[in-house]
């Protein structure tokens, strides 16, 4: 597990890694390489607000070139300004990537779930999926809800539950899309299950009342776990029959036509 995602360590580190070459990368060359960093991640994890601030900062720095080239040569407070810009610049723009680093990494670990959608800001996706039930989940809200609540939860065997919902949710959506919408309808309690188990485990309250709401819980997103097997299983079993059905009769024309030997 890694501080941000349930990927290794070591796959965080080879996300991250051109965030600390531009850490290191002091001097610019004749820029620094943060904005291309910020505008690489903010690609990569579809977050808008991102993009904007990479193609300020890719501005800003470029004045600052033009800046130095332009008073180069001189020990005047313009070029003393520059530098300290420069400076400014690179501690601000390394700084954010610092900061970004745990919504970035968790928007590469959907994007190995999913495809993603652009949102506005990395704040957005946190408030969505702490949005009440009551607002309808798109496939990839639900994904990221699920996602979210694995983390926040510490129970292990609830962790593999979660991941087998996950899972079988893909199947299904690639399966039959619009099952899969239905499916959102019919399962969004799993959500609220998770919601409600994470409070009661920050709750820090070790009694009978916690312990056993805590079973209780647990039962329910195993139990979830098996019948939403069997509803992906129910699903590819029909779809079997069809295919079955259709190569028999596709069978049965070449027989007819005696192109295959009985």
């Amino acid at each position: 597990m890694g501080f941000a995602t349930k990927k290794s360590k070591r796959w965080e580190l080879q996300q991250l890694a051109w965030t600390f070459i531009s850490i290191l990368m002091f001097v610019p060359l004749p820029v620094h390489i943060f904005p291309f960093v910020m505008l690489a991640q903010a690609r990569k994890s579809k977050i808008q607000s991102w993009y904007a601030t990479a193609v300020i900062f890719l501005l800003v720095e470029l004045t600052l070139f033009a800046s130095f080239v332009y008073f180069f040569g001189t020990l005047s407070q313009a070029m003393l300004l520059t530098l300290g810009g420069s400076v400014t610049s690179y501690i601000v723009g390394n700084g954010l990537l610092l900061n970004r680093a745990r919504p970035y990494l968790q928007r590469l670990e959907l994007a190995e779930v999913r495809p993603l959608a652009w949102i506005p800001t990395a704040a957005s996706r946190n408030k969505m999926q702490l949005l009440p039930q009551a607002v309808l989940d798109t496939p990839q809200l639900f994904i990221e809800r699920l996602m979210h609540w694995r983390k926040e939860i510490d129970n292990r065997a609830m962790h593999r539950d979660i991941d087998k919902i996950i899972h079988l949710f893909q199947l299904l959506e690639q399966n039959d899309k619009m099952e899969a919408e239905r499916f959102l309808v019919r399962h969004s309690t799993v959500v609220n299950v998770l919601m409600k188990y994470d409070e009661i485990e920050n709750s820090r309250l070790n009694n009978s009342v916690t312990v056993e709401s805590k079973k209780k819980l647990e039962d329910v997103i195993a139990k979830a776990a098996i019948a939403i097997e069997q509803e992906v299983t129910n699903q590819f079993k029909s779809g079997i029959l069809d295919v079955s059905a259709e190569t028999d009769v596709y069978i049965q024309s070449l027989k007819n036509r005696n192109l295959l030997n009985e």
